[in-house]
């Protein structure tokens, strides 16, 4: 369980998501909360060390990319 500090407040969520302008905490597919619209990313902490999970359509786009680099790998650049 991750923890996001908001103004003293504490969030908790098994995943937290931080994209270009928002957190997202998630527990499953449940969202729990949810800051849209941010500016300033400075007044929000993860406690005990923790990191932002990834955005899950930014990571699904990675991995599109990563295997495209893949298989152009195998075939030897040749598509």
């Amino acid at each position: 369980m991750k923890i996001l500090l908001v103004s003293g407040e504490e969030f908790p969520a098994e995943k937290i998501i931080k994209t270009q302008d928002s957190i997202i905490g998630k527990n499953g597919d449940t969202e729990v909360f949810a800051f849209k619209g941010i500016n300033d990313f400075s007044r929000f902490q993860l406690l005990g060390g923790s990191e932002f999970d990834l955005d899950p359509e930014l990571e699904k786009e990675q991995r599109i990319a990563d295997l495209e680099a893949a298989i152009t790998a195998l075939l030897g650049g040749a598509v």
